[in-house]
């Protein structure tokens, strides 16, 4: 009898099912109008308010917003989705639209999904290790955090893996859509970090199968991989083009790309980021043992069982005047990242089957997958590895752009799901003949994982439980009263005494798992359980493992209501009696410190700011940063050059207050005179000092485009007066138009006037016109724009039009319909029914 078409589906769809009821479970609080707030989020939200209220008022997204840094791109940021884009069309497809994090659980359990069956493992296998592959607590506790993006490229990096297999193993139409359209996917995320490292285990899965088929002198094979997937990767590339382009553009004049003025042992060198920089946010090397227990650092920076009534921590707190215990920061975690939300456990089961794996399963996939492992967590090990991470930033091209190298840690917790997957399928299509051997070899993966095991409890014995933290605690606190030492001595002690409990707690949780699930296997193997009991059996602990810990990081208290979201920020009192100021100026924010003035990520939320947060800041704005902002009071001329009107102070009575700037300049003025320096560090030095209303520091080199020489003003180390002494009767400059993407300026002058805009000087994408004829831009007081005006009355124009963002539009277009066109055939191509066989005589 003919089987039912939908017969083979059944497994799929029952996996999907599964899929989407524990997404909506977990993620319940998404069905009651509720939303995850996290700091990061609301941080970004703070840098996008000015391009959202831009939108509401344009019905578009500018290219360059306002409220951070004086200025900067704003597709950095937030950035229209393109028209027609088949990626986005599929992004919605593997979420459901789910509302996050619900649709980014789904989305990974269905890429990891994919993967499995590229690999032709059994479904039913593919749903367990989906499931612990998405709720690996890496995950859900960035996403406390508001890392979804690096979410998003977590989820999607199984299919990409997935859709090489396809390619190498002669899937042609298949491989090569699927690859472009994952390939699309992996950039949309907009996290190349995470892009970097999967493609460094997607490289070892390369080179692994390219030794097999250059023994098999498959070399027609060869060529046709490297052809398709070769275009596959350009397509996918190209469907991202808008992004990659203006990302790629503005690295160039980002602090990931170096700093004109980088001083020795500084975190930025002149070509990018130096080398204690892109390695901070390390692991301890023993940190990697978190994939198999969790808890061995203490979890995450304020884990539940340090700040319980009864832990010995919260004792001495307790114990001691409340003044000291204030000051006081009871954190679980002492592991080399510094901070961290949560561990990155892959979970007990996992490992066990993935370690088993290395002796069940022939050489295919485990060594490659052994090698990429290795590699990749000797990464996450950064500055603690520096004999091979210091080299490697030098070698390896685009290294050095990132930093966190502990974030390559998600890359191995892929990997060994994977291996024990790979393993579980072996077990599953066991047949009874090979079960005495199957035995065999699963014992050599018992033994080995007892080895480990043996290995943590005399890290268990050897450990002192001492952060980095602690360890300025106790420096700063030696040379204190005997009673203030002691009390921190008993802090100390009752920190120990919990993380060591914790490391113990979660050994032995871990050990119990295994022993369950070691349990589990041995019947199965034996045929005392049926494969598909023991599979579920193994699949529900492997969750349970996991989700029992993720709840502790992610969990329904962490979640608000979606309007309460969509305001993150109150104004002050301060904020408050600023806006009430509707001219055009920025703020300069002190009231969290000085130290702290670029992570105020409230107050671009607000106001035009001069500082903020953003990861990659323009380098030209951060050496201003450094050399100038930071050393405030001594900065006014860089306030008043920057249109900086108000300060937002703290005072002694917990309100805050904004304090005038008289001497802030406006939008734009003429000046009296201009001084020609040959470097950036004379230009930066001159600005400490200089009267910027009345003289401008230009560079020589652009001598020739200010198309006037006014006589120089005198060499003074104090605020000079130049004798450049232009008639000022009707003279006048000023903002008539501000349209983030387009500032129309009205001017009017006896003679030709060299003009100064407090608008940073970004030369990938302004335009300056001087009644609609193009005038050079030039590079003012270090960091903002200057341009020479002719004499009468004019209209001038600066306009944002970066070619990388117009240029990337039309390339994106024409890719999008290569992949659509792509995806169709491979559909075409893939279900057209296949040609009856001839009948063997």
């Amino acid at each position: 009898m003919q089987k039912s078409w939908f017969r083979p589906l059944i497994p799929h769809a029952i996996a999907i099912g599964v899929f989407l009821l524990v997404a909506l479970v977990y993620c319940s609080p998404v069905l009651q109008h509720k939303t995850l707030s996290p700091g990061d989020t609301n941080g970004w939200k703070a840098m996008a308010q000015n391009s959202f209220q831009y939108k509401a008022a344009h019905g578009h997204f500018p290219l360059w917003t306002e409220n951070l840094f004086s200025g900067m791109p704003a597709y950095q940021i937030a950035m229209d989705a393109p028209s027609f884009s088949p990626q986005y069309l599929i992004y919605n497809i593997l979420t459901l639209g789910l509302p996050n994090p619900a649709g980014l659980f789904f989305m990974a359990c269905v890429c990891f999904y994919i993967l499995t069956q590229a690999l032709r493992i059994n479904p039913y296998v593919g749903l367990a290790a989906a499931l612990s592959f998405a709720y690996a607590t890496y995950n859900p506790s960035i996403l406390v955090v508001g890392h979804s993006t690096k979410m998003y490229a977590i989820a999607v990096m199984p299919a990409f893996l997935g859709s090489l297999i396809l390619l190498f193993e002669k899937k042609y139409w298949l491989g090569t859509a699927t690859l472009a359209l994952f390939t699309a996917l992996n950039i949309a995320a907009n996290h190349p970090q995470i892009v970097y490292y999967g493609l460094i285990a997607a490289g070892f899965m390369t080179l692994a199968y390219a030794i097999r088929w250059i023994k098999a002198k498959d070399y027609k094979h060869i060529a046709a991989v490297a052809i398709l997937g070769a275009a596959a990767g350009l397509i996918g590339i190209a469907c991202n083009a808008v992004v990659t382009l203006t990302t790629l553009d503005y690295a160039k004049a980002s602090l990931r790309n170096g700093s004109e003025l980088a001083a020795p042992g500084g975190s930025v060198t002149t070509t990018g980021l130096s080398e204690d920089y892109s390695l901070s946010y390390s692991m301890y090397k023993t940190e990697a043992f978190t994939l198999l227990v969790p808890k061995i650092f203490g979890g995450s920076d304020y884990d539940p069982q340090i700040t319980a009534e009864d832990s010995k921590t919260m004792e001495a707190l307790q114990s001691m005047p409340q003044q000291i215990a204030q000051q006081l920061a009871p954190r679980s975690y002492w592991g080399g990242i510094t901070t961290t939300a949560g561990p990155a456990y892959a979970g007990a089961i996992i490992c066990l089957f993935a370690l088993i794996g290395f002796f069940l399963l022939d050489g295919k996939h485990k060594w490659w997958i052994l090698a990429a492992s290795i590699f990749l967590i000797f990464i996450s090990w950064g500055m603690y590895f520096k004999e091979l991470n210091g080299p490697l930033l030098k070698i390896l091209p685009g290294l050095n752009k990132f930093r966190a190298p502990s974030t390559a840690i998600v890359v191995p917790t892929m990997l060994l799901c994977i291996l024990a997957a790979l393993s579980l399928d072996k077990l599953f299509t066991l047949a009874p003949t090979d079960r005495t051997a199957a035995w065999k070899q699963t014992k050599k993966g018992l033994y080995l994982v007892g080895g480990i095991f043996l290995i943590l409890f005399v890290l268990y014995g050897s450990f002192d439980y001492t952060g980095e933290a602690e360890r300025g605690l106790q420096a700063q606190v030696a040379n204190m009263q005997p009673q203030i030492q002691e009390y921190i001595r008993s802090f100390l002690h009752g920190l120990h005494a919990d993380r060591q409990s914790m490391f113990l707690n979660s050994l032995f949780r871990s050990l119990l798992y295994i022993a369950i699930a070691a349990a589990v296997a041995f019947f199965w193997i034996k045929g005392k359980l049926k494969p598909l009991i023991a599979l579920g059996i193994i699949g529900a602990l492997s969750f349970v493992d996991l989700i029992t810990i993720d709840n502790q990081y992610l969990s329904a208290d962490k979640y608000v209501d979606i309007d309460e979201a969509e305001t993150p920020f109150q104004p002050t009192p301060a904020d408050v009696q600023v806006l009430k100021d509707t001219s055009y100026y920025r703020v300069f924010d002190l009231r969290e410190g000085l130290g702290n003035i670029t992570n105020t990520s409230a107050t671009p939320y607000f106001h035009h700011d001069v500082t903020g947060y953003h990861p990659a800041k323009l380098s030209l704005y951060q050496d201003l940063i450094e050399n100038q902002l930071y050393k405030y009071p001594n900065c006014q001329p860089v306030l008043d050059m920057l249109n900086t009107k108000y300060l937002l102070v703290p005072t002694n009575t917990g309100r805050d207050s904004a304090q005038l700037n008289p001497g802030a300049l406006g939008e734009a003025w003429f000046v009296k005179g201009v001084r020609y320096v040959d470097s950036p560090r004379a230009a930066m030095n001159a600005l400490t000092t200089l009267n910027v209303r009345d003289t401008a520091v230009l560079f020589t080199a652009d001598k020739s485009k200010v198309g006037i020489d006014p006589p120089k003003p005198p060499d003074n180390p104090v605020r000079e007066t130049p004798n450049f002494n232009p008639p000022v009767i009707n003279e006048t400059i000023f903002l008539q138009n501000n349209g983030n993407d387009e500032m129309i300026y009205k001017s009017a002058t006896a003679q030709q006037r060299f003009a100064v805009f407090s608008e940073v000087y970004y030369n990938r994408g302004w335009h300056a016109y001087v009644d609609n004829v193009e005038a050079p831009i030039i590079r003012t007081d270090f960091a903002l724009r200057g341009l020479t005006v002719p004499t009468g009355s004019h209209t001038i124009k600066f306009e944002f039009h970066p070619a990388s963002y117009y240029t990337g539009r039309t390339i994106q277009i024409i890719a999008s319909l290569l992949l659509l066109a792509l995806l169709v055939m491979a559909a075409v191509q893939t279900f057209k029914p296949k040609p009856p066989q001839a009948a063997k005589p």
